[in-house]
């Protein structure tokens, strides 16, 4: 593989804050996905979403879309979401065939769920793994902690993630759910870094969007503690209405932690579309002095 943002943001003098960055997207999204080389630059990572009730299919044709353009397609892999164990077999099978790399490993929201998996774990130590392409494994990271998983138990589950993934020569990454307290996120991946140097962390940010939207989709995926803060950061009508950007919380989280030790990423949610983010992003990057690979 030629060097692209990914091994450019790797090295020793990039891992700050702010110059490499992926994005998330629907599957459906993808067939209209053409940002500006300036806003996005080729090799940059593309997350696409397994959503119960989605045809699997439709992320297998997006995720060999995107690396045709030439992006890094990472296909979420949700275990509540496989009606069988045949199902993941196939779609690890189907991602395999287009030379899919990337993937990462969800246990999902259900609580209920028709399958036999329901934890991420048991993909990851799945054998079908062992004859794919699939090379690199990001895992879930909670800055805020779990609704429903205590921090012992996430800090125990995310230990044998990695264990599993070291076992199997599969490189590990964290990448987070979205949070509004930078503070605390920078405290998170300093910490991440102390107990596992080296570990990849990309850190979950809510791209360009209205407080409404940030407010809705926080209470969807259980982000509780900071949306407190964001709420009172929107005092008057026009805050209220006008788009919101991650600004602060990037200023916030490279204050807490203002020289990782490890590779430090952003990974955006488009809420309010991914052309608004990016653009943003670009215009944010430029204001700092910042390209996407410095």
């Amino acid at each position: 593989m030629t060097e692209t943002s990914e091994a450019v943001a790797d090295r020793p003098s990039a891992r700050a804050v702010g110059p490499a960055m992926s994005i998330e997207l629907a599957p459906e999204q993808a067939r209209s996905f053409a940002p500006e080389v300036s806003h996005f630059p080729l090799g940059s990572r593309v997350f696409l979403t397994h959503l119960t009730g989605k045809p699997e299919a439709m992320q297998v044709e997006a995720a060999l879309r995107i690396r045709e353009k030439g992006y890094i397609a990472v296909p979420h892999l949700g275990a509540r979401n496989f009606k069988t164990e045949k199902d993941f077999v196939d779609l690890v099978a189907a991602h395999s065939r287009n030379g899919i790399t990337e993937a990462l490993f969800l246990g999902g929201n259900p609580a209920l769920f028709p399958g036999p998996m329901s934890e991420s774990a048991q993909l990851l130590a799945h054998p079908v793994l062992r004859d794919s392409t699939i090379r690199t494994a990001f895992v879930a990271g909670y800055p805020e902690g779990h609704p429903n998983i205590g921090d012992a138990d996430l800090a125990d589950a995310l230990r044998r993630k990695l264990e599993i993934c070291d076992d199997r020569s599969i490189d590990a990454r964290v990448v987070s759910q979205f949070a509004f307290d930078g503070a605390a996120m920078g405290a998170w991946a300093r910490g991440l870094h102390e107990q596992y140097p080296g570990l990849p962390v990309h850190v979950g940010l809510a791209g360009v969007t209205s407080l409404a939207k940030l407010v809705k989709f926080a209470m969807m995926c259980g982000v509780g503690p900071s949306i407190a803060a964001l709420k009172r950061s929107a005092s008057g009508l026009f805050n209220v209405i006008a788009d919101r950007n991650p600004a602060d919380v990037i200023e916030a989280m490279s204050t807490s932690y203002p020289q990782p030790v490890g590779p430090l990423h952003l990974h955006f949610f488009p809420f309010g579309g991914w052309e608004k983010t990016l653009a943003w992003y670009s215009e944010h990057r430029g204001a700092r002095r910042l390209r996407p690979g410095d």
